[in-house]
């Protein structure tokens, strides 16, 4: 590597890892102008590709699935950001050890996953935003009421509105 001060070459004066092992950081010194500078080493991956059902591939958005992981978590105590931000990376992870692309029930899987070890509310509130949520993905998940079922003869009357009269 140059010298970012002369252009000449520089010497590598020590390394560590950093960011858990995810990064390379030398400390690195000129011996022309005596230059000390430090340089960060990462992998650089390609983009991230989300399958469809109906086949199209769409690219990985990030915010957008941190957005809606957020919007489930609302008002959730036991749900905070770095929560909702290692189960965001879980998701990253998971696509990159597919070779760059996952299917979008995977993804709605692992959110699911996520999301009930955190809080049950939070669970509930990400699958009720499903349009057509099908447990089979996600196998022995709970069902989605917290309240058991009712039998209707049981429900109170509904009350009438003053002034109304039955005829």
């Amino acid at each position: 590597m140059e010298c970012p001060s002369c252009n000449a070459a520089t010497r590598v004066a020590e390394t560590r890892s950093a960011d858990r092992g995810s990064v390379v950081r030398r400390r690195r010194h000129c011996p022309s102008c005596g230059e000390r500078f430090t340089t960060f080493e990462r992998i650089e991956r390609g983009p991230l590709t989300v399958r469809k059902r109906d086949g199209q591939a769409q690219r990985f958005d990030r915010v957008k699935l941190r957005a809606a992981l957020l919007g489930a978590a609302h008002k959730r105590p036991a749900v905070t950001a770095p929560d909702v931000e290692r189960i965001v990376e879980r998701i990253e992870a998971a696509a990159h050890a597919g070779g760059g692309e996952i299917r979008a029930e995977r993804i709605v899987e692992l959110c699911l996953l996520g999301l009930r070890e955190l809080d049950p509310g939070a669970y509930l509130q990400y699958a009720g935003t499903l349009p057509d949520f099908n447990p089979e993905i996600t196998g022995s998940f709970p069902p989605l009421s917290v309240r058991p079922a009712r039998d209707p003869a049981q429900l109170p009357a509904e009350p009438t509105v003053k002034g109304e009269r039955d005829d």
